[in-house]
């Protein structure tokens, strides 16, 4: 598990998106931690970016991370061609 600066990275299709900003959980070879329960009208499931930020995920770190995935799922940003 790994704290990652995101600074408008874009979740969700190229029709519908949402840019994201801020410090988010990532799990290598999975993707971002995100709740289920985010997801907007359009379907777009964006990662957990707390208001604490990067403090707060350090303390769930340091806590030994989450206690169960139970209503999380990993989400990856969309492809971009430049």
């Amino acid at each position: 598990m790994e704290i990652k600066r995101l600074n408008s990275v874009p979740f969700g299709t190229p029709a519908v998106y949402q840019l994201v900003t801020g410090w988010a959980l990532y799990e290598p070879g999975r993707g971002y931690y995100a709740f289920s329960n985010a997801r907007d009208r359009f379907g777009i499931l964006p990662p957990y970016v707390p208001i604490g930020g990067k403090k707060a995920l350090q303390a769930i770190i340091d806590d030994g991370g989450f206690v169960s995935l139970d209503g999380m799922e990993f989400v990856n940003p969309m492809e971009v061609s430049r």
